[in-house]
């Protein structure tokens, strides 16, 4: 995986601490959780949970569905379909904090038997020969310049028959230099493919049945609202969270809502099946 662990904590460390200032707001420190407690803290991607609803109609996630989640953060998606849909998740998870605290939220909110994590990078971790009904992976791919390494071992992780769901960002024009600046340093986004080019980078991997839809105009505005919502509660988000907490959101929020209002970067959904034979 082209980006380090070091470069994800210098630029996303905050989300664990973000949840543990959340939950010791609400006095539920080492106490039982509800999925419900930690939605508002632990879906990072646009539109939320309205996402991850997405992808279960899309790819016809079931009770019976073995889902992996490629790059799960905190967890927050994994146990969302879980508790919500009743399927089987395992979450791989690059960043050992992130992790961490995903195994530790999910065993308050007693999901521990549907939903177990891995840390490790999706590229080179050793799942045992394990494949599954479905992957998902919201925001995350946008981090990974190997798009054949990352394609292939995606393909291989399906059972066959079996489908990918994926949020990520796109290039809808040309980059600017400062673009290409702020997706690096602030986003950890080495590359960023075209509409047609992420469909052959798919293609190349053995995928089929290739469906691109661009989101970007539900996004935007969600993005654009998220740092105004920000600034509006700021004085609160400072008292809860400190100072080094606060800059660290609002400059990555600042960062995202200019991106997708310069226009050149866009939001997209794309489902790929791996054949049957």
């Amino acid at each position: 995986m082209s980006t380090t662990n070091s470069a994800f904590e210098s630029m996303y460390w905050y989300r664990v601490e973000r949840i543990q200032n959340e939950l010791k707001e609400l006095g539920k420190i080492g106490v039982t959780l509800s999925v419900e407690d930690l939605i508002p803290f632990d879906q990072f991607h646009p539109l939320s949970t309205t996402a991850l609803d997405e992808a279960v109609k899309q790819l016809g996630i079931l009770p019976s569905t073995q889902v992996l989640d490629i790059g799960a953060g905190v967890g927050g998606p994994a146990r969302y379909l879980a508790h919500q849909y009743g399927c089987s998740v395992t979450g791989v998870e690059l960043h050992p904090q992130m992790c961490a605290a995903a195994i530790e939220l999910t065993q308050q909110t007693g999901l521990s038997e549907q939903v177990n994590f891995l840390q490790g990078d999706i590229t080179t971790i050793n799942l045992n020969g394990k494949t599954f009904d479905h992957w998902i992976s919201i925001g995350v791919f946008l981090h990974i310049a190997d798009r054949s390494t990352l394609f292939s071992t995606c393909f291989r992780l399906l059972k066959p028959g079996g489908s990918g769901y994926i949020e990520d960002f796109f290039q809808r024009q040309p980059l600017t230099p400062d673009e290409k600046v702020q997706l690096a340093e602030t986003l950890a986004c080495p590359y960023l493919p075209t509409r047609d080019q992420y469909l052959a980078d798919l293609a190349a991997a053995g995928f089929v049945d290739l469906h691109f839809e661009d989101v970007t105009h539900l996004w935007q505005p969600w993005e654009i609202q998220r740092i105004v919502d920000f600034e509006q509660n700021k004085s609160r988000h400072l008292r809860v969270h400190g100072d080094k907490v606060v800059q660290s959101m609002r400059h990555r929020y600042q960062v995202l809502a200019e991106l997708f209002q310069g226009g050149n970067i866009g939001g997209a959904r794309i489902r790929c099946q791996r054949p049957n034979v």
